[in-house]
């Protein structure tokens, strides 16, 4: 088990992340989080055997995009079943079709988890054609992928800032994710680290907070 974050080192990366005075305790609880995030989805990963976990996520995400790519009318069949099934589906959905894909999300969402493999899209973005290959925005490495968007939105959260200078590839990202790097599981942040691959995460982390504004 990785050992606890001492204070100093909390201090240090709220220091880096411009995180003001009044917003650190939270900042820090919100830390201890990620990390504990971290770990747990690291356990849940190595529990599952591969073979088997590997079949029921690809099922499920499959369900998950077509769901994503029916017409007007294949959701409303679908909608029509729901809505005539009363009881029969009662542990699928009480919201039609909304309901249903929110519920096979949560699926896939859990079974990516525990397999190791790159998280599904939101249930609020559109979905994507059905294609072969890597999802747009995604990145090989799920779990630093979802460490690095949460340390991001951590900041951002507490009123800070983690910066990534484009052609060097310094910056507060890099510090931050390198003195964290100690408390993770092994393996978790690659050596060195890609500046491309940061950059791609910065970037999809912002195009999610952009369509959240754009909802609310």
């Amino acid at each position: 088990m990785c050992a606890a974050i001492p204070d100093h080192l909390l201090q240090e990366i709220a220091g880096c992340a411009g995180v003001p005075v009044g917003q650190r305790q939270f900042f820090f609880e919100t830390i201890r989080t990620v990390m504990d995030t971290v770990r747990d989805r690291e356990a849940l990963r190595a529990s599952l055997k591969p073979k088997r976990g590997k079949k029921l996520a690809d099922a499920a995400c499959a369900v998950y995009e077509t769901l994503g790519n029916l017409n007007d009318g294949e959701r409303s069949q679908l909608e029509s079943i729901l809505s005539k099934g009363g009881s029969i589906f009662s542990k699928i959905s009480h919201e039609g079709f909304v309901g249903l894909n929110v519920t096979v999300y949560q699926l896939a969402l859990l079974l990516c988890i525990a397999t190791g493999r790159a998280s599904p899209r939101f249930p609020h973005q559109i979905a994507q054609p059905l294609a072969g290959g890597r999802r747009t925005g995604a990145v090989k490495n799920w779990l630093f992928q979802n460490f690095v968007s949460d340390l991001l939105i951590a900041a951002a959260t507490a009123g800070g800032n983690l910066s990534l200078e484009k052609n060097s590839g310094a910056g507060s990202l890099v510090r931050v994710i390198k003195l964290l790097t100690p408390h993770l599981p092994p393996g978790v942040a690659p050596s060195p680290l890609s500046t491309s691959t940061l950059q791609r995460i910065k970037r999809h982390v912002g195009e999610i907070n952009t369509a959240v504004n754009d909802l609310s």
